[in-house]
C-alpha cells in the first residue's frame, strides 16, 4: 500500500467464532465462470446499514464463513469464503467463482496475480486459472511483496514462492507464525509464538531470516508501512511497533486483537475479535467502529477506503454495490 497495497492478506479461521446475527436475504445462482471453475451462489447482499465513521455493513453471506481478505486498489478487493468461494471486487460489480473446499488465507497483487489457500494446499490464480502449486500442509500466514516474493508460513516455517516453485527458507524450531507482512523483496516480517507461550518476530532482510525480537505476549498479526515502521498485535490487546531500531510495546487496549493494516505510519487499523475498529492516527489509538460480529481481518489502500471482515459480513467504508450488482463473468 504506498498508496499501501494490503500485502499481508491476513484473515482469520477460528472454529470458536460464530454468526452473531442474521438477516433476510436474497441468494442469487450463478453459471459457469471462466476456464472450468464452477461459480457457486453469490452471498446475500443488504443495502447498507447504520453507519459510524463511514462504516457500514456491505453484504453479507449467511453462515459462510469469511477467511481471507486481500485489497490492492479501490478497483480489487478480494474475499476467501470457508464455501470456497471466492468473491471479487472489479470496479464495476462482484464477481464470484468456486476454488476449492475452506478457503482460508488469502492475498492478491494484482486482477493476474493471487493466491488463496485451502485444505488442498496453495492455489495460485495467473489471471486465467487456478492451478495448485503446493500439497496440502496448513497455511497460516501469506505475504506477497511481488509476484517473485511470495511467503507463507505454516507450522514447519516459512517458505517463499520463487515464481516457479516454493521453497522452504526457516524451520520453525518451536515457533507457530500466524502473521506475515512484506514491504519489499528485501523487508518483510513474520510474527507468532513460541512454545514457552511469548510472542516472537522474524524478519527478511532479503537473503534470510532471522529472530529479531522475542515479546512477552503471543503475537496474531503484522503490518508494515515501510523498513523503518511495523506493528504487531497480540490476542490480549498488546500492541507493539518497530521504529528501524527495536520492537516496544506502545498501547494494551485489552481486547482480543485480531488483524491490523494501515496506509503510512499515520493511518493504521486494527480489528477485535469484540467487533471492534480501532484506527491510529500516528499518535494514539481509538475505536472507529464498533461491529455487531467478532472481526478478523481489516485492508485498507487510503483513509477513505478501508474494509473487515466478520464471520460473514462484509464491512467497509465505501458503498459497493448490491445483490443486483453480482455476475458471474470471472474474476
Amino acid at each position: 500500500m504506498r498508496r499501501f497495497r494490503h500485502r499481508s492478506g491476513e484473515g482469520y479461521h477460528r472454529g470458536r467464532f460464530h454468526a452473531a446475527w442474521l438477516l433476510v436475504s436474497a441468494v442469487l445462482v450463478l453459471a459457469t465462470a471462466g476456464c472450468g471453475s464452477t461459480v457457486g451462489a453469490a452471498p446475500a447482499s443488504s443495502a447498507p446499514q447504520s453507519s459510524t465513521n463511514g462504516w457500514q455493513v456491505l453484504w453479507i453471506s449467511p453462515s459462510v464463513q469469511l477467511a481471507g481478505l486481500s485489497v490492492f486498489d479501490s478497483q480489487h478487493i478480494w474475499v476467501a469464503g470457508s464455501d470456497g468461494l471466492l468473491y471479487a471486487w472489479d470496479g464495476t460489480g462482484w464477481h464470484v467463482q468456486r476454488v476449492g473446499d475452506d478457503l482460508s488465507r488469502m492475498v492478491a497483487l494484482d486482477q493476474r496475480d493471487a493466491w488463496v489457500s485451502n485444505d488442498d494446499g496453495i492455489q495460485h490464480w495467473d489471471g486465467t486459472h487456478w492451478e495448485l502449486t503446493s500439497p496440502d500442509r496448513a497455511v497460516t500466514a501469506l505475504a506477497a511483496a511481488d509476484a517473485r516474493h511470495v511467503w507463507a508460513a505454516d507450522p514447519a516455517g516459512i517458505r517463499a514462492w520463487s515464481g516457479t516453485g516454493w521453497t522452504s527458507q526457516y524451520a520453525a524450531a518451536g515457533a507457530l507464525f500466524q502473521g506475515i507482512a512484506a514491504v519489499d523483496s528485501s523487508h518483510a516480517w513474520a510474527v507468532g509464538s513460541l512454545v514457552s507461550g511469548s510472542g516472537v518476530v522474524v524478519a527478511w532482510d532479503g537473503s534470510s531470516w532471522s529472530i529479531q525480537a522475542t515479546l512477552p505476549q503471543p503475537l496474531s498479526a503484522v503490518y508494515a508501512s515501510d523498513p523503518a515502521h511495523a506493528w504487531a498485535v497480540s490476542p490480549d490487546g498488546s500492541i507493539f511497533a518497530w521504529d528501524g531500531t527495536v520492537w516496544r510495546l506502545t498501547a494494551n487496549l485489552h481486547m482480543d486483537l485480531t488483524d491490523v493494516s494501515g496506509t503510512d505510519a499515520a493511518h493504521v487499523w486494527a480489528v477485535a475479535a469484540s467487533g471492534e475498529v480501532l484506527f491510529y492516527n500516528g499518535t494514539r489509538w481509538a475505536v472507529q467502529y464498533r461491529a455487531p460480529t467478532t472481526l478478523g481481518g481489516v485492508a485498507a489502500i487510503d483513509a477513505g477506503h478501508v474494509w473487515a471482515i466478520g464471520f460473514d459480513t462484509v464491512y467497509s467504508t465505501v458503498a459497493q454495490g448490491s445483490a443486483s450488482d453480482w455476475n458471474s463473468s470471472g474474476l
